[in-house]
């Protein structure tokens, strides 16, 4: 099963610790089953300290228009 890239440099159960997201919820984003939202982008590039275009490919979509990356 392929992984977003964050969930390849990041474990979910770090992730749920410093964000908060429950395990489920990440594990759905991570898997592509829940899509990436803009509010997703923001709170883990908060509480990672790093920017979103580092942690997130956003060429694809503008996530601050609202938008959404497409499912795969």
């Amino acid at each position: 099963m392929q992984q977003h890239p964050i969930f390849q440099k990041y474990k979910s159960e770090w992730l749920h610790q410093v964000t908060g997201y429950s395990k489920v919820y990440l594990l759905r984003v991570a898997s592509g089953n829940v899509p990436l939202s803009k509010a997703f982008v923001e709170r883990v590039s908060y509480a990672l300290n790093e920017p979103a275009d580092q942690l997130f490919i956003l060429d694809t979509v503008d996530l601050a228009a609202g938008g959404s990356p497409p499912r795969n």
